[in-house]
């Protein structure tokens, strides 16, 4: 081929993108309440660096010659207990939680809550970092050669890569490690979902309230008016906070042994669906109310993070099962642990 003419116009486009996140919260405590504060949950971008210190917390830790349990146990307790006398100032004990003996429930009457360890650490990390490039290029023209052929010519082309990766770390330690995942009977198809508004409600019945989320319309808690007072008053009239087990407690009330909770369970006629109506008022229906046929007691587990649109953590799903609507339908029942 030979060239005689020539037009020939090329344009070219480049884009790289590369974002890096990181996050890093550290809380802790001392006694029997965990700080309930807002603010610092909602605080982001909290860097924590602990690790100079961490060293020489652990090298003392190591070296120490204290005359309590937790020398005789797991090495990691005692370098818990110099960080949180680190934090605090005050010189505090750690146990061993498999010390701790817990009776599962044998009727349904309510279950008290394990004995509170008496510190808590709450650590979460989180890491991502993407990349994104891309390259265009496109040449047009004509050409016309030595013999008079006409060669019209259009390309394009694109070149494209892309990469994410992701770290999550989440570790609760002491009080801070006790589960409140109650029960909660989804009705439109969809997974728990929870509001972002919260409201005070005792949770882990031990007299004080917490700040928690509801369910969002469509959803509601499995709930025992053990009372008879026509209302949710704490914890223990849920499934679960108890216990950390709300579908063992549930299994309970299963007179017949079926593996079902049915109308030929004493219980079923108590127990309760605590939701929102769709103006937002909680009401309180039975079972029937509720087209509740029979509530399985099989689950699997389903761990899944509930976040709301600011990546912020409302709830984490543990398992789920199903349950039987009288007109037919099927219906899901999950054990989600709140964030309080």
């Amino acid at each position: 081929m030979k060239i005689a003419n020539a037009n020939l116009q090329m344009a070219s486009s480049h884009l790289r993108q590369s974002m890096t996140e990181s996050r890093e919260t550290l809380k802790a405590w001392v006694g029997q309440r965990r700080p309930d504060s807002e603010q610092s949950r909602r605080s982001e971008g909290l860097r924590v660096s602990l690790s100079d210190q961490a060293k020489s917390l652990q090298s003392s830790a190591e070296t120490s010659q204290a005359d309590d349990k937790t020398e005789k146990t797991d090495p990691k307790l005692a370098l818990i207990r110099s960080m949180l006398e680190y934090l605090t100032g005050r010189k505090i004990d750690l146990f061993d939680g498999s010390n701790l003996q817990t009776d599962s429930p044998a009727t349904a009457a309510p279950v008290a809550p394990p004995p509170n360890a008496g510190y808590g650490i709450e650590y979460d990390l989180h890491q991502s970092h993407s990349e994104f490039e891309q390259t265009s290029f496109s040449a047009s023209g004509s050409v016309t050669t030595a013999d008079g052929k006409t060669i019209n010519f259009d390309l394009q082309l694109t070149m494209q890569r892309s990469f994410y990766e992701e770290t999550n770390l989440r570790v609760r330690i002491g009080d801070a490690a006790k589960t409140t995942d109650p029960l909660v009977l989804n009705f439109n198809g969809n997974a728990t979902q929870l509001t972002d508004q919260r409201f005070a409600f005792d949770l882990n019945s031990d007299g004080s309230k917490e700040q928690i989320n509801f369910v969002r319309p469509g959803s509601g808690f499995l709930a025992f008016d053990r009372n008879h007072d026509g209302a949710i008053n704490n914890g223990s009239e849920l499934f679960g906070p108890n216990t950390g087990d709300g579908f063992a407690e549930l299994a309970e009330l299963d007179n017949d042994k079926n593996g079902w909770i049915d109308e030929n369970d004493t219980a079923y006629q108590q127990l309760k669906v605590w939701r929102n109506k769709d103006d937002g008022e909680p009401e309180l229906q039975s079972l029937k109310e509720a087209g509740v046929g029979a509530i399985s007691l099989n689950r699997i587990e389903t761990p899944f993070q509930v976040k709301n649109n600011a990546n912020q953590l409302l709830g984490e799903i543990r398992s789920s099962g199903i349950f039987l609507q009288d007109d037919g339908r099927t219906g899901t029942i999950q054990q989600i642990d709140l964030t309080v």
